[in-house]
């Protein structure tokens, strides 16, 4: 067996390839979880720069007698507490799924490359 001396990106391009053929559902849901968890810390943000105007608007009118029920009666408030709490937790399964899909698709290629062998 020759030894072949490629750039890295050869071997880049190489190795896209490879994995494009040998497993591209694998490759399609990789990308879309990786794409979704990494939008996942700028919505997170988003909502809780939302709950903290929120609050500050509140405690500006000055009545805090009663907090869970001015927070209930808040729908942008609650909705806010409410999308962040489901950010984290969709943020947290689309990791452990994206974890489960990349062994899968390290699998794949490994049976590729042992049967090529």
């Amino acid at each position: 067996m020759q030894i072949i001396e490629i750039s890295p990106f050869q071997a880049f391009r190489r190795s896209v390839t490879t994995v494009m053929q040998v497993v591209p559902k694998e490759l399609r849901y990789v990308t879309i979880l990786t794409l979704l968890g990494g939008s996942s810390p700028a919505i997170a943000i988003w909502l809780n720069k939302v709950i903290i105007d929120e609050i500050t608007r509140l405690l500006s009118i000055g009545t805090t007698h009663n907090a869970i029920a001015l927070i209930l009666s808040q729908p942008l408030l609650l909705s806010s507490i409410a999308g962040s709490l489901l950010v984290n937790l969709v943020s947290d399964a689309i990791a452990s799924i994206n974890n489960f899909v990349s062994t899968s698709l390290r699998v794949g290629v490994a049976r590729r490359r042992h049967r090529s062998r």
